[in-house]
């Protein structure tokens, strides 16, 4: 996920009765400005969504009132009935030369988002899902399950128009657990940041138990899959148990990643684990009509099974019967994009 990029402003749009407000467009996404402070073509620091700022004289304006020193989350809102998602800054807050003096120190997060402590939002997490730490995330084996905005990698769209068809998945608001079973036999449960012991109350392990895991996942496969339901972030798709929602497998032997008309290779037949629902499959020639603003208007009205809106969609090309490798992403061709009206 990109935290902070300098980007340019590619449209100016006005914004109905609003005289101070108008509407920037940078990539995929739109952002509400003060009038005449930016032009269009002009560089400027980009923030989306879902990321974190600590308080700073730059961004005394987004400070909270009440405790000047709480970190600042960048979140979709409305203003004047335009919906706004990020922040633009002046590109003078990081310097080229700033950038160069820190390339000496390879620990030293040069990004834009490193310089200016820019993180990305994780939301809480109750201490009985947390579990107890084993160790760092095995990145070694497989990557974390961490989705790509397609409105910050705009040109991955044309990546996505030469798929055989486009597979429009759900994205459901819970916690990520990934499940992974070496060559060898070595069997690693890991939450989103982190390897976790086995603990009776953490969720991650009580799904490995519920679903036989350990027991049904084949060697030299991973799998990864939401874990959402009652005490779960809300739990707003509405579901009546806690549950697994399966939207990844990996062939750790090849490194890559299965079609789901695969994923029986990587577990026994009779595993109730629940696929993650597909919302529609898109052929090439209707989803070469759609642009970005179409395909955000199409995921606004996505809802879950008990009517609320949904968390967002994840869009994934599919090829010769397999899921595309992204020369944008240098990762497989798979996106999301969030749904404007899920409140979290």
């Amino acid at each position: 996920m990109k935290l902070a990029t300098i980007e340019t402003i590619t449209e100016i749009l006005p914004i109905e009765g609003a005289d101070r407000i108008e509407l920037a467009r940078i990539q995929g996404w739109q952002s509400v400005i003060r009038k005449g402070e930016y032009n269009v073509g002009e560089q400027i620091i980009f923030v989306p969504i879902d990321t974190v700022l600590p308080p700073a004289s730059w961004n005394e304006f987004l400070w909270d009132k009440k405790d000047p020193t709480k970190p600042i989350r960048v979140k979709t809102v409305k203003m004047r009935g335009a919906v706004s998602q990020g922040l633009i800054f002046p590109k003078t807050l990081v310097s080229s030369q700033e950038i160069w003096d820190h390339m000496d120190d390879p620990n030293e997060d040069v990004s834009v988002a490193g310089l200016l402590g820019i993180t990305k939002y994780e939301k809480p997490i109750p201490a009985q899902l947390a579990g107890q730490a084993k160790g760092n995330f095995p990145t070694h084996l497989v990557s974390k399950t961490d989705e790509d905005n397609l409105k910050s990698n705009i040109k991955v769209l044309e990546e996505l128009r030469t798929a055989d068809y486009v597979e429009a998945t759900l994205k459901i608001d819970g916690t990520s657990a990934t499940y992974i079973k070496e060559l060898d036999g070595t069997f690693r449960v890991c939450s989103r940041n982190l390897e976790l012991e086995e603990t009776e109350t953490n969720v991650y392990w009580q799904m490995v138990k519920k679903y036989n895991i350990k027991e049904d996942l084949k060697e030299g496969y991973c799998i990864q899959a939401e874990i959402a339901g009652p005490n779960i972030q809300g739990n707003p798709a509405g579901y009546s148990e806690v549950c697994l929602n399966l939207f990844n497998v990996y062939d750790l032997s090849e490194r890559k990643p299965l079609q789901r008309h695969s994923w029986f290779f990587a577990l026994s037949l009779d595993n109730s684990i629940q696929k993650i629902p597909i919302v529609r499959l898109f052929d090439a020639e209707e989803f070469n009509k759609l642009s970005i603003d179409d395909l955000q208007e199409w995921v606004n009205n996505v809802i879950y099974p008990n009517g609320t809106p949904a968390e967002g969609v994840v869009f994934r090309g599919i090829k010769n019967g397999n899921i595309m490798y992204s020369h944008k992403l240098q990762k497989m061709l798979s996106v999301k994009i969030i749904n404007q009206n899920f409140k979290d």
